[in-house]
């Protein structure tokens, strides 16, 4: 009876405060914190000049062990370019969480964006951020889910997208890191 709507209410309010970390990478193999897959896409794979591959690197990292993320881009091409990162995520409720965070980083010596695109999507629709400040040190980004273009139309984000195209970005050419994609709760 009353009881147990009480608890419901409890257990949805406790779920929604606290921070769900999708993806640490410092477990093996090409799975998030759930297990859900990740991996990297091409506009047009058939095109050699443009292409993104990605690999798990234990330097450089955030934390003292396990891996990031190392993403290589290439969108230096003679035809329109584009490609990037996915990531299953686990239909995330847009609305009980209030930001997207992350580390990310360039690389000084391939060189990297400073600018890139960041989408949350579910099957039919997406909400998009350009992000901007990435650095050559790890920095801890905040994206509020309000700031992404189209959220109002997301129930459930069930994948994390990162573009890398050749209108957007500041380098053609060049790697990031990313480690500890989460979503942050209410205050």
């Amino acid at each position: 009876g009353v009881g147990r709507g009480r608890l419901a209410v409890a257990t949805v309010r406790v779920q929604s405060s606290a921070l769900v970390m999708v993806a640490d990478f410092d477990r093996p193999g090409w799975r998030t914190n759930a297990g859900d897959p990740f991996g990297t896409w091409d506009h047009d794979p058939d095109d050699p000049t443009q292409s993104c591959r990605a690999r798990l690197v234990e330097e450089p990292r955030v934390g003292p062990s396990g891996y990031s993320l190392s993403l290589d881009y290439d969108v230096e091409s003679p035809n329109p370019a584009f490609n990037g990162f996915w990531m299953k995520l686990p239909a995330i409720p847009v609305r009980s969480f209030q930001a997207l965070s992350f580390a990310i980083k360039g690389d000084p010596e391939r060189g990297f964006t400073q600018r890139v695109k960041v989408e949350l999507k579910d099957r039919r629709r997406a909400a998009v951020y350009q992000l901007e400040g990435v650095r050559a040190e790890w920095v801890r980004m905040r994206i509020p889910l309000s700031a992404f273009q189209g959220i109002e139309k997301l129930k459930a984000a069930t994948e994390f997208v990162v573009v890398f195209d050749d209108q957007t970005v500041t380098e053609q050419v060049g790697t990031l890191y990313l480690d500890e994609v989460a979503f942050e709760p209410m205050p």
